[in-house]
């Protein structure tokens, strides 16, 4: 009683209290007097006092919130895990699991010799992309899927076009040009309740977040996703679910044991996945379907770089329009610097992303929109994009022939990289820095930070290192 009447109520000055330094905490007398000297350290016995639900995960929320709201301020040194699992009478492993949560989450951090401390909320924010590491000097960088700037269309012509037929001299009426919206309506896969358009589609999938998710709420994503996607669901306090995928999409049983955790959401890249190169097909879309047809789910679709694909253009809107809702954009076929993403579906989530638009001018000006729909249909650009279509997928099979022939297995059938299982990640990274070439870790890339074994690398430059990357990789998993 005592337990679950301070759950709901530990006010900071108990917090403050609990957390000095005590002789009875640990059994070495010299260590007990060195903790004067250290970060306050917040004591099982508080921790203990905290707790109703005393699941892995029912801790992790919990504490969670508490450094969230600031009751738990940042540099707080966290009790062993041994110790608040014998405070609370749970093993050791609820603590390890609950621990591992808050850091994936980024909010603490976990030295072996001096235990684990508070981070704080301000280290959430993008934390998956962040950690991504800036390359060291090298002559080819591989990390990142930047488009080749020889394939990418002008955008000269398409703008002055806009900018001659633009009336300046009045304020948009809606955040979607008319032009625009034409042109997207007559290409989208399904019956869009709504449209709005974004500054690009992370710009998107951030806003419909911040419309539908709640703190600890459940988004089901593919096990191996995009850092940023990832991101998206962390920075919103969520807890994602991951689900395995192969070159056709989630898996049936995959996604079933998923759902039966009662999501709200199911994220999840159509087409080019990033990392891992899959491809929704469409016998696979009818599948899954029944078994999200009478789920209260919101299912957020990403296709950004559809222009590129090569696979079909499959949609879960085609059999589930009143539950999807899909974003688009054209940074890597049509250029980086247009910043233009399309969000199109459900009434109820569309149109309260464009009240937020319109209440704080954010979204992309009428100029940069009325020049992607110039674009989008303009045949000499449709030719510019075909041919990097075509270049694309070669550059990729290049790469995915040179690691097969060294008995690699890259997953996938498209994409703008190639996810690779290797041996030893770390030693195949080091040794192609050291000749120049730099590639990226695996570890942000999945749901549990357990990518340390694979390594993407971007195939959209051109070069003729292939054999070169392969053999490394090949002696790293060796």
């Amino acid at each position: 009683m005592v337990a679950a009447a301070s759950a709901h109520a530990v006010s900071k000055t108990m917090i403050a209290e609990l957390s000095k330094p005590r002789l009875t905490d640990t059994l070495d007398p010299v260590v007990d007097a060195a903790l004067v000297r250290r970060p306050e350290r917040l004591h099982a016995s508080a921790l203990a006092l905290m707790f109703t639900d005393r699941s892995a995960r029912g801790i992790a929320d919990h504490l969670g919130d508490l450094i969230h709201s600031g009751q738990l301020a940042q540099g707080l040194r966290l009790p062993t895990v041994r110790a608040l699992a014998a405070a609370l009478h749970v093993g050791p492993t609820t603590i390890a699991s609950a621990w591992a949560r808050l850091r994936q989450r980024g909010l603490i951090h976990c030295d072996r010799r001096r235990g684990s401390f508070v981070r704080g909320p301000g280290a959430l924010a993008g934390r998956r992309f962040a950690s991504l590491p800036p390359p060291p000097p090298v002559r080819l960088d591989l990390s990142t899927a930047y488009p080749d700037p020889a394939l990418l269309p002008d955008l000269a012509g398409p703008m002055a076009v806009a900018v001659a037929g633009t009336h300046w001299r009045t304020y948009p009426e809606d955040t979607v040009d008319g032009q625009l919206a034409a042109v997207l309506r007559a290409t989208w896969p399904f019956e869009a309740e709504d449209f709005t358009v974004t500054s690009g589609a992370h710009d998107a999938l951030h806003r419909v977040a911040g419309v539908l998710l709640h703190p600890h709420d459940r988004v089901i994503v593919e096990e191996v996703a995009a850092a940023s996607l990832l991101d998206i669901v962390e920075d919103h306090r969520a807890q994602a679910v991951p689900v395995r995928c192969d070159d056709e999409g989630p898996l049936p049983e995959s996604l079933e044991a998923a759902l039966a955790t009662r999501p709200g959401m199911l994220l999840l890249q159509t087409r080019m996945a990033s990392p891992y190169g899959h491809a929704l097909s469409r016998r696979r879309a009818r599948t899954l379907m029944p078994m999200l047809a009478d789920r209260d789910i919101v299912i957020l679709e990403q296709d950004g770089a559809h222009e590129l694909a090569p696979t079909p253009d499959v949609s879960f809107g085609e059999f589930l329009p009143g539950k999807t809702l899909l974003v688009r954009s054209w940074n890597k076929s049509h250029g980086p610097h247009l910043r233009v993403g399309a969000l199109a579906g459900i009434r109820r989530v569309v149109s309260r992303v464009r009240a937020r638009q319109m209440a704080t001018g954010g979204w992309p000006s009428v100029l940069t929109q009325r020049a992607l729909a110039q674009m989008l249909t303009d045949p000499q650009t449709r030719e510019t994009i075909h041919r990097a279509r075509v270049t694309y997928r070669q550059r990729r099979q290049l790469m995915v022939e040179a690691l097969r022939e060294q008995g690699l297995t890259p997953t996938g059938i498209a994409g703008l990289s190639v996810w690779v299982p290797v041996g030893d990640a770390a030693t195949a990274i080091r040794s192609l820095a050291a000749d120049g070439i730099g590639i990226a870790s695996g570890a942000p890339f999945t749901v549990h930070g357990d990518g340390g074994s694979h390594v993407r690398i971007a195939t959209t430059l051109r070069h003729d290192e292939h054999t070169r990357i392969a053999r490394v990789l090949g002696e790293a998993h060796r």
